[in-house]
């Protein structure tokens, strides 16, 4: 069935509770096969993506359901959830019976869809695979690929030492000495909804930095399934607080006996350096083991911390069907030639995906050079040839012509930061997503100004009282460093650097090298000390 008929279908109360009996019936069904994950999913993105269910039943009973989708206009066919379902496989009571329905599936997708390719991933071990090696139809079409899965044991006699380890209990006891450390377990749909805007700030500002990934910012209707998984009871939430204040978080999918950190993963980066993710990690394997979960699955990803928390490891597996000459050319020319690539990354001393993530880098420069506007450029050439400015300190009066409620200057707002624009500059986000981060982990606080939904100001009071050396500045004079202002948010610098100086209550001096940025802080009237 695809499309409206998928809908309708899931309108059916006798087919909805057979979907339900043989979810947990099959021995490797995961919750993303399930009706409550899946019909969730179909309902939120209904309106870019096209439901498919293959599905098989004898004599009334349901044997077989393989959910997919593909979105609107495309030519591939995927697990249902797409990216947001982290394994992809079809239910069935059985292997024998799950081994004749995935081919006969596959066979009637491929009659439906013949220009579409199929990828499923990452499919878990048990499900029936074997039929790919015996059947040679098959067996021409089929690419299977293996990825290692981290796994933590909850049921294993070790687990009980983890939170006598003194590394964690060395963590944990610095972050009480800094205040009230408390662990939240989320259950109530009015506390999830008004923690969900700071865990989906915290979650892309920590994946923007690192690897350029701003989900929630990217979909918009990522909220929405995120409140419907968890009135469905599809989501666990737990929070790591500090006074009350959210410093870490996870918030993901479960099913059966099995707990999946997948959904939102986050941590506050003022405080980083106490490691609050691991400490949270900690406590939470404890929550999931008193809550009779078996098993704490901390994904495919190759991140080092899953590795660190892992008590042991398995093999998924991401099938991918592919028309007859695609899968000739992938298996003569891309394979190799991907091989090859590997193998020269590697020679080089760096893994892949730290290729990916500096090739990723460099790309991203390249088209913030090329959308700056010839505005930027010019201003960027002029700094280039003119060699690097002197160093110039510019003291801001607390006091000014604007008044502070005409504009709203924040602190350590993770939002704020999360909208830079990269339009008519030539930094791209995720260089300045990254040094953003690194400054709150050295303890820097960040004030920033956004109007129409655009970072125009931002600046940085480092944790520890400094001076420039040359310069004798009053007793507690506060220093403004890494100055920003997007280029059509110069007319708002003056009353952007006067309400930082009433906010910081002190005589505030602005500390900066480039020669561009010199000419905007004259404009308003500062005027430079040279050091």
């Amino acid at each position: 069935m695809v499309g409206e008929d998928v809908f309708r279908l899931l309108q059916d109360e006798h087919f909805l509770a057979s979907w339900d009996a043989l979810y947990e019936t099959c021995p490797w069904a995961t919750v993303f096969q399930s009706r409550a994950f899946v019909a969730s999913w179909y309902q939120v993105y209904r309106q870019g993506n096209e439901p498919i269910l293959v599905r098989a039943a004898q004599a009334g009973r349901l044997t077989g359901l393989l959910p997919l989708s593909r979105s609107y206009g495309a030519h591939m066919i995927t697990g249902a959830g797409d990216a947001d379902s982290e394994y992809q496989t079809w239910l069935a009571m059985d292997v024998s019976c799950g081994e004749r329905f995935i081919r006969a599936a596959l066979e009637e997708l491929t009659v439906q869809f013949p220009g579409d390719d199929i990828i499923i991933m990452y499919i878990p071990p048990q499900s029936p695979l074997s039929w790919i090696e015996t059947d040679r139809h098959w067996k021409s079409r089929c690419i299977l690929e293996e990825t290692r899965r981290p796994l933590l044991d909850l049921k294993s006699p070790e687990l009980e030492k983890l939170p006598r380890k003194k590394e964690f209990r060395s963590k944990l006891n610095r972050l009480k000495r800094l205040g009230e450390v408390s662990f939240e377990y989320v259950t109530d749909e009015q506390r999830f909804s008004a923690v969900l805007d700071e865990l989906a700030d915290q979650h892309d500002f920590r994946k923007g930095a690192k690897y350029n990934l701003t989900e929630f910012r990217n979909d918009p209707l990522k909220k929405e399934f995120m409140q419907a998984l968890f009135a469905q009871k599809v989501l666990h939430v737990t929070l790591l607080k500090l006074d009350g204040e959210i410093i870490a978080s996870v918030a993901a999918a479960q099913g059966k006996d099995w707990f999946y950190l997948v959904g939102i993963n986050t941590h506050a980066p003022a405080y980083a350096n106490y490691s609050t993710g691991y400490v949270h990690f900690i406590m939470l394997a404890m929550q999931l083991e008193e809550e009779g979960f078996a098993v704490f699955d901390l994904t495919p990803g190759g991140d080092a911390y899953k590795d660190r928390l892992a008590n042991t490891h398995d093999q998924v597996k991401k099938l991918s069907v592919l028309r007859r000459s695609k899968f000739l050319a992938n298996n003569i020319f891309a394979k190799p030639l991907r091989e090859a690539a590997r193998r020269g990354i590697m020679l080089g001393g760096i893994t892949p995906r730290e290729f990916k993530q500096k090739w990723g880098k460099k790309r991203g420069r390249l088209r913030a050079a090329k959308g700056a506007g010839p505005g930027a450029l010019l201003e960027a050439l002029a700094d280039q040839l003119s060699g690097k400015a002197a160093l110039q300190v510019y003291q801001v009066e607390q006091a000014g012509a604007v008044p502070a409620e005409e504009v709203v200057v924040r602190q350590n707002s993770l939002s704020d930061l999360l909208c830079f624009v990269r339009q008519g500059e030539l930094r791209s986000r995720w260089d300045f997503l990254e040094e953003a981060e690194k400054r709150l982990q050295s303890g820097e606080r960040a004030f920033t100004l956004v109007e129409a939904g655009g970072l125009l100001c931002c600046g940085w009071v480092a944790a520890a009282a400094g001076q420039p050396t040359g310069l004798s500045l009053p007793a507690g004079a506060v220093l403004l460093e890494g100055l920003y202002c997007h280029r059509r948010g110069r007319h708002r610098l003056r009353a952007f650097l006067e309400a930082v100086a009433r906010q910081v209550d002190a005589p505030l001096y602005v500390v900066n090298s480039k020669k561009s940025l010199s000419k905007a802080l004259e404009k308003t009237g500062l005027r430079g000390i040279p050091v």
